[in-house]
């Protein structure tokens, strides 16, 4: 029973040394627009560069969040969200033809006015219609939405009601 602990736990050393040397070898790829390759593993070292999206990294090991790389000669730090281990993607689009063209043709987003009204529901035919198929009583709904209160008479109300 010993010998099988002692045999997985060889089997567990040789396999941490065989995945950390895969890693330290990985080559990375910077996914954003700009990635900071700092001294340190923090955002608060000193910064050695600037890379832009697709720049090629040599991981050296991982600390915490952020992936030790090569950078020329200087060893620094990149954090591990920026970089992947693809290549970022070419962005791809569907629309050809020239910019000019395409403005001309681009659809502009409706008016105030015509966003109110589509809030507002059905047009006064479909109101009409709709009333006498449904027993919907839209005749006394817009009367009741002509009725004008002028503030004197809510504050009347509101004075009253404590009472």
């Amino acid at each position: 029973m010993r010998r099988i602990g002692s045999y997985l736990l060889i089997m567990l050393f040789l396999s941490a040394l065989y995945h950390s040397a895969a890693f330290a070898q990985q080559t990375y790829y910077v996914q954003s627009v700009k990635a900071k390759v700092m001294s340190m593993a923090s955002f608060k070292s000193k910064l050695i560069a600037e890379v832009g999206r697709g720049y090629k990294l040599t991981s050296l090991g991982k600390e915490g969040s952020w992936i030790k790389v090569k950078y020329g000669s200087l060893e620094g730090y990149v954090p591990s969200l920026l970089l992947a281990a693809n290549p970022p993607l070419n962005k791809q689009s569907i629309i050809k033809g020239e910019d000019s063209a395409l403005q001309q043709n681009v659809r502009r987003r409706a008016s105030t006015y015509t966003s109110a009204a589509a809030a507002r529901g059905l047009t006064a035919d479909d109101r009409r219609r709709l009333s006498k198929e449904e027993k919907v009583d839209y005749e006394s709904l817009e009367q009741i939405e002509a009725v004008v209160v002028s503030d004197a008479e809510i504050q009347k109300f509101i004075e009253g009601g404590r009472q």
